[in-house]
């Protein structure tokens, strides 16, 4: 079982369940030395059930932080957010990233009410999808890329586009020192889905980590919490890496990611 996880969300972000206590509580009991929550980001552009409401922020950072402080002699706890590189939300994202311990990227959107990632067919949105995590690590606005394969949960075929878009991730990753998160959340959870090339989980996609595994890329393993009792649980990691078996893996298994972020932030503009 992972000792660390910085991929955990809260029940604010509308799907998902649980008190932020209850999230601590299991993390305690399954062994978990340093807990990140990392909740959907709140843009002035809301989007009921799926990322946390601007107005419930103040709450998610007060309530986190009292939990902290709480349960220091158990656990370390971190805030941060999951988020997105919305230029047009620069000014929030610039405070989130000053006041919080770190942020993770999730590129969820192509903008914040455009097309969702996971529904990409087009080859030419990958690319557009790839501008906008170079955009977040050029800036320094984020500490490690989440589900960086998402954009394969709907796309129909492991195409040359496909090996592309992998490749450049991987260039990003080394460019920027940017790690890669191994996701064990709904792409695994979730039943295996039927493409035109087969039957394959959403995500992780292994043709993602061969080409990182080849670069030596930076990878972490990031639970994608949404359940308190996803915790106590191997199976959800355990299918993510049963898809990655028999890679040569950079794996981060003691990464200090508040102190890289911390790092980070004298570059971020």
């Amino acid at each position: 079982m992972l000792k660390t996880n910085f991929h955990t969300h809260t029940a604010r972000c509308g799907h998902a369940s649980g008190t932020d206590e209850e999230y601590v509580l299991a993390a305690i009991k399954a062994g978990i030395k340093t807990l990140g929550f990392s909740d959907h980001t709140p843009y002035n552009v809301p989007e009921e059930g799926i990322r946390m409401p601007m107005d419930q922020y103040t709450d998610y950072v007060s309530s986190i932080r009292s939990l902290q402080e709480k349960y220091k002699d158990q656990i370390t706890i971190y805030i941060g957010l999951e988020a997105e590189f919305y230029e047009d939300q620069w000014e929030t994202l610039r405070n989130y990233r000053n006041e919080l311990d770190y942020i993770i990227l999730g590129q969820h959107r192509l903008s914040v009410q455009g097309l969702h990632s996971s529904r990409i067919t087009d080859g030419k949105d990958l690319m557009v999808y790839a501008d906008l995590i170079e955009g977040a690590c050029r800036h320094g606005l984020c500490d490690y890329i989440c589900h960086p394969d998402l954009v394969m949960y709907n796309y129909p075929r492991t195409d040359d586009s496909v090996r592309a878009l992998a490749a450049r991730l991987a260039d990003i990753s080394l460019k920027y020192n940017m790690p890669m998160e191994i996701n064990c959340g709904s792409g695994v959870i979730n039943k295996p889905r039927v493409y035109e090339d087969g039957v394959r989980p959403g995500y992780p996609q292994r043709v993602f980590f061969e080409e990182f595994a080849r670069k030596k890329c930076p990878v972490i393993i990031g639970l994608d919490v949404h359940d308190p009792e996803w915790f106590l649980t191997d199976t959800y990691l355990n299918r993510a890496m049963a898809i990655l078996e028999g890679l040569d893996l950079n794996l981060l298994t003691d990464f200090d990611l508040p102190a890289a972020a911390a790092e980070r932030k004298k570059t971020f503009y």
